[in-house]
């Protein structure tokens, strides 16, 4: 038998002996750690059950989407973290790497600015112009926006 992976039920109660419909209520529980078995909230109607269902559905979808977001920032923060502490020498060895030179123009377009002018000061002042990717670097780096154009 197969168990719900779900976390929310919903409860259906009689307030009333009668078995009117209109006297039936509705308890979403949460059945998940570490509230499980906490009623959230009580409604009267199908209706203000489905209101707030969907209320719900959006706050989770907001939720999921900042949390995308989040991450998505400190994933940059970490990059630029490790960018900062890499040295133009490992950048460059990096570069010279990269299977192609557009791989190579990619990822030094991608360091920030002030990496760019670091790495192009380096590599210009101690890689040979006259062999490797060196005289590549060199023909294709542009000193006004600091990137390699092709």
């Amino acid at each position: 038998m197969k168990q719900s992976s779900s976390y929310l039920t919903v409860q259906i109660s009689e307030a009333t002996k009668n078995g009117d419909a209109s006297s039936l209520t509705y308890s979403l529980v949460w059945g998940g750690p570490p509230l499980s078995g906490d009623m959230l909230l009580r409604c009267g109607s199908m209706e203000e059950l489905e209101r707030i269902v969907q209320c719900l559905k959006k706050d989770l979808d907001d939720v999921l989407t900042q949390a995308k977001e989040a991450l998505e920032k400190w994933r940059a923060r970490a990059e630029q973290d490790k960018e900062k502490s890499m040295s133009p020498s490992d950048i460059w060895r990096q570069m010279e790497q990269a299977p192609t030179e557009e791989a190579m123009f990619a990822c030094f377009n991608a360091l920030s600015e002030s990496k760019r002018l670091e790495v192009a000061e380096w590599v210009l002042t101690h890689v040979s112009m006259f062999k490797g990717r060196g005289p590549v670097f060199a023909e294709h780096y542009n000193i006004v926006s600091h990137t390699l154009d092709d």
